[in-house]
């Protein structure tokens, strides 16, 4: 990209960039900038590139902006600072270097960057994060959670755009571990099993009963990891169909995996350390030996606790 001279553009010349990533616009944020504008005018120009190929019918297209340039416009501002760069080849470098422009600031709505990872992905081929990363300046963790909402059948794409109520991209980033190791089993297949499911963690959740925390969708992966672990996974399923049919929360007490001797010898040990280490003289801490164990075992805890959330 070639940035040229800083111009006044008018602002009728310019058009949204219909690739963009950012497809949700805040009210308030909005009101907010343009009260600011009203006041000092705009002082970060905008990123554009003269339009030749055709699209929206206008003479610029914005690539970094578009929030000043739709406050621009109602303000009725009739020029609006921008520069101009050379324009993007195709689709996926207009929306690559979007990515790279916005990666020093702030993140995307999660599910409108999904949906242009998504773009980048079929035209790199590859869905490896590293790949898609370096590519798009874009975390591998955002990556590996845009992967996990393009996942999901299709129809729910409306709903991760809307916004609806309290089913957010948190709600199906939770579900997914669940919902991903059921659409293998043949009651739950990809597309319509899993659909059922879906639908009825949504409208159970929606009632605000018992299940009112999208956490407590960790209480099912405790389940879904004890039963794989034991070769049950059938009670699992007895235990999914419950929830679906009962539409309670409850069915999964996590108090039931206790049996598992190796959780109840974790919970007992780890009360123990906890209850010594707030009694023992800090001064008897300088041990070597102590000290490297202690190191060790706070890698470990972290591995666990990074592997639970």
């Amino acid at each position: 990209m070639e940035t040229r001279t800083l111009q006044h553009i008018k602002t009728e010349n310019i058009s949204a960039n219909p690739h963009n990533p950012r497809m949700i616009f805040d009210s308030e944020e909005m009101d907010s900038l343009k009260g600011s504008i009203k006041k000092v005018g705009i002082l970060v120009p905008l990123t554009v590139y003269k339009n030749t190929k055709g699209g929206p019918e206008k003479e610029y297209i914005i690539l970094d902006g578009e929030r000043r340039w739709r406050c621009a416009t109602q303000l009725g501002l009739k020029t609006i600072p921008a520069n101009i760069i050379d324009e993007p080849e195709d689709i996926t470098q207009n929306i690559l270097f979007m990515f790279n422009i916005h990666h020093f600031k702030e993140e995307w709505a999660l599910f409108p960057t999904a949906l242009k990872l998504e773009v980048i992905m079929n035209k790199l081929d590859t869905e490896s994060e590293s790949i898609i990363s370096d590519f798009t300046g874009v975390d591998r963790s955002t990556i590996r959670r845009c992967k996990r909402l393009l996942w999901y059948p299709k129809k729910y794409r409306s709903t991760l755009m809307e916004k609806r109520g309290k089913i957010s991209t948190d709600f199906f980033i939770e579900l997914y571990p669940i919902a991903h190791r059921l659409s293998y089993d043949e009651n739950f297949n990809f597309n319509k099993g899993l659909i059922t499911f879906v639908d009825s963690c949504i409208s159970t959740f929606e009632k605000q009963e018992s299940f009112t925390d999208v956490k407590q969708f960790r209480d099912v992966r405790k389940f879904l990891s004890y039963h794989e672990k034991n070769g049950t996974f059938s009670s699992f399923i007895s235990k999914i169909e419950q929830f679906m049919e009962s539409g309670k929360i409850e069915v999964f007490d996590p108090l039931e995996l206790e049996e598992n001797i190796e959780i109840k010898n974790i919970i007992k040990y780890s009360k123990y350390l906890n209850e010594s280490l707030q009694k023992i003289n800090i001064n008897e801490l300088s041990d070597i030996t102590l000290e490297d164990e202690l190191k060790r075992l706070q890698k470990q805890l972290g591995k666990i606790i990074d592997e639970i959330n």
